[in-house]
């Protein structure tokens, strides 16, 4: 009788073990499907270093801004005034192996490299709801509003669902990542941040004065948006593009409706909800913090401080420490907390913050000189 359950144990063993390799078999022999990856496949994006919020080290990615979920369709590349890349076709942007940056609500960052050892950033579009002639006019418009510390779009593809806009890859990343990176920051000094601020404020008076007529605001004017040049100069990118984004309470852009809105026009408070965004970068530039932390919002925090009287308690104690001028740092701020007014026509002008930062910047500039 034992001999029998030993048996029949042995049976049972022996069926589960085939089975069991049998199940293995298939697995290895079974045809992995042929497909290039969607960038909507990787969960796992690292913070990155330009216009996004996010980062990624250096390193040759196998993927592509093609993805069997995407809808380009057979078309050309418009490319802009630029002699960098007048002979890029549409193929070669689409084949050429490209590293995820990041990943937004309605876009996708990538850095693209060529075999030439060119080196692009691609932004990738979803969603934006914008007729063809609609979009190929503002990025004319935008392209002959140039300036220096505006980052222009070099090329442009457009279809129903999807845009791409194509730009010079800034290797020094974003402000935001100057400001709050968690790696080892460098020194940023005070003179350094003011004239950020005053480079900032005029490319965006000079862009709203080019752009009004037409209604084309920045829409997301933030410090992931302020790109640094190989000479740290400020750049403000992704000029005109999706209004959807925007930290102004106020905006009549903000919300579940903000595309839909886009395209039945801009209004006046459109461009004041720039003037609030440039309120926070200043507001970042003078206190080193981060617009949100920990559920406490940045412009909130401030007026509660300067309520308070406690005013010195805001700014970056490495400025301080730097020993910039307390009564300059205050006149800035004021200048900020003007910017981030809830009520927008409370907000001053672009062309008056431009005047107001330069006066602090003249009046910093006499003290370096007289300085013994």
């Amino acid at each position: 009788m034992f001999s029998g359950y030993i048996a029949l144990g042995l049976v049972i063993i022996g069926l589960i073990l085939c089975r069991l390799k049998k199940k293995k078999r298939e697995r290895v022999e079974a045809p992995s499907p042929c497909k290039v990856a969607s960038v909507d496949d990787i969960v796992d994006t690292k913070p990155s270093f330009t216009s996004t919020d996010f980062k990624t080290d250096v390193s040759k990615s196998d993927y592509s801004i093609y993805s069997t979920e995407s809808a380009f369709v057979p078309s050309s590349l418009v490319v802009l005034t630029s002699p960098i890349i007048s002979d890029l076709k549409f193929e070669d942007l689409l084949s050429a192996p490209a590293e995820l940056l990041g990943r937004g609500k309605h876009g996708t960052l990538y850095r693209v490299i060529f075999e030439n050892g060119m080196v692009l950033a691609v932004k990738r579009i979803k969603g934006w709801m914008i007729s063809t002639d609609e979009f190929k006019h503002r990025m004319q418009r935008l392209d002959q509003a140039k300036h220096l510390n505006v980052l222009p779009a070099l090329a442009f593809y457009c279809s129903i669902h999807e845009k791409l806009l194509v730009y010079e890859y800034q290797p020094n990343g974003s402000l935001f990542t100057l400001l709050h990176g968690k790696q080892p920051r460098r020194k940023f000094e005070w003179a350094s941040r003011l004239k950020i601020a005053a480079k900032i404020a005029e490319a965006l008076a000079y862009m709203h004065r080019e752009l009004y007529v037409d209604g084309i605001p920045h829409g997301n004017l933030k410090s992931t948006n302020i790109l640094l040049k190989n000479n740290m100069e400020p750049c403000i990118s992704e000029y005109g593009l999706m209004v959807m984004d925007s930290q102004d309470p106020s905006s009549s852009l903000n919300g579940l409706n903000s595309m839909q809105q886009q395209t039945k026009g801009t209004s006046t408070n459109d461009f004041k909800a720039d003037i609030y965004g440039f309120g926070v970068i200043l507001l970042e530039l003078l206190t080193g913090k981060l617009v949100q932390n920990d559920g406490i919002d940045l412009t909130s925090w401030v007026h509660s401080v300067v309520r308070e009287e406690w005013t010195v308690e805001v700014f970056d104690k490495s400025i301080i420490l730097d020993g910039a001028s307390e009564e300059r740092m205050l006149n800035l701020l004021q200048v900020a907390i003007k910017c981030v007014n809830q009520a927008p026509e409370s907000r001053p002008s672009i062309s008056q913050v431009v005047s107001m930062i330069n006066t602090i910047k003249e009046e910093d500039d006499k003290s370096l000189v007289y300085e013994p």
